[in-house]
């Protein structure tokens, strides 16, 4: 079996043909403003081999060409450098808030003498379903149909991405977008409780502000400090030297904490109202795709019953929202993987 047939989804690759008869050496990075992931493989007409891989923290290094030196110490030249980046990327550059790095790939395809190319994460997590196996994805939602069409792709993390594959009838075409960052739409009296409550802390609300770790957090606020719902003591203690809202969704996993609970509940709840809105916005009958952190880490607390109440009350366009699967990608590497592939085949 070659490495074409191997393929999860027929994704438009324009040189799918070098996987037949090339051997391509290919750096991928997925860079953020805490972690680096680095990536060194091989491409062959008969598969894909890891050479090296290792994870850096972002801050310890004065820039990220010192991290591909440090990478790429004592190891082979590569043909080709891919790197996902969480944000806009304008003219394949791309400046970080967090951080005082600005990443060209001008400068660096000088340095390094190779091609490369700047991707945002989740499109770069779009390409990464080339690499996927079933065994890979949790089913959320089954959906009626197994229909062909248009993706998309939901991700809850440090914060909110959205990217789309367009389905042409035969191949898929990944594109990022910024939809994370578009406003909140509340449907009950708690959704505009929990809008006026965030107005009063920034102004304007937006997906993110809630479908993130930090809105992990921001629900468990509203609960206790809007609703007055109860703070344990042990809770507390805890936050004081834990991440928060990692505190906040291991109470929830191990049912000891009810508020915890109830934040996951609502969390659960929004990440299904706008999986609808992403579905209904890209037409995407052939699946939405949960991938992030958050879903993986949470799965047992994405109640499947949560997404088809939610796509039952999306008005008249139910008999869409019901026939879509829906699944999440059990592979936090997705970008990563996405950005080998698409060095290999799309550089």
């Amino acid at each position: 079996m070659n490495l074409t047939s191997q393929l999860f989804l027929p994704i438009a690759f324009k040189n799918i043909h070098l996987a037949r008869n090339t051997t391509q050496l290919v750096l991928a990075g997925d860079i953020g403003g805490t972690k680096a992931n680095m990536l060194l493989c091989r491409f062959t007409a008969s598969g894909f081999e890891v050479i090296k891989e290792q994870r850096y923290v972002s801050k310890d290094h004065d820039s990220f060409t010192a991290i591909i030196s440090n990478f790429l110490d004592g190891e082979a030249s590569p043909t080709k450098i891919c790197l996902s980046v969480a944000g806009p990327v304008i003219e394949g550059r791309v400046k970080f808030t967090n951080l005082s790095w600005l990443i060209d790939s001008a400068e660096i395809s000088t340095q390094f003498n190779c091609p490369v190319a700047i991707l945002n994460d989740l499109e770069a997590t779009a390409y990464g379903l080339a690499g996927t196996q079933p065994s890979e994805l949790g089913l959320i939602h089954r959906g009626k149909d197994q229909t062909v069409g248009n993706i998309a792709i939901l991700a809850a993390g440090t914060g909110l991405g959205e990217a789309g594959l367009f389905f042409d009838g035969q191949q898929y075409h990944p594109f990022a977008t910024e939809g994370g960052h578009c406003d909140f739409a509340p449907r009950n009296e708690q959704d505009i409780s929990l809008l006026k409550f965030l107005l009063e802390r920034h102004g304007r609300v937006s997906w993110e502000r809630i479908l993130s770790g930090t809105g992990i957090f921001t629900l468990w606020e509203f609960l206790t400090e809007i609703e007055k719902k109860p703070k344990p003591a042990w809770l507390l203690e805890q936050m004081e030297v834990n991440d928060k809202p990692a505190t906040v969704s291991k109470a929830a996993i191990e049912k000891k904490c009810e508020v915890c609970m109830e934040a996951m509940d609502m969390f659960n709840r929004y990440l299904a109202i706008e999986g609808a809105n992403i579905i209904l916005k890209m037409k995407a009958t052939g699946g939405l795709y949960l991938a992030g952190g958050i879903a993986v880490k949470n799965i047992s607390l994405l109640r499947p019953e949560v997404w088809t109440e939610s796509f039952d009350n999306s008005g008249r366009m139910k008999a869409l929202l019901e026939q879509v699967p829906v699944f999440v990608m059990k592979n936090e590497k997705a970008p990563l993987l996405g950005s080998a592939y698409f060095a290999a085949f799309n550089m």
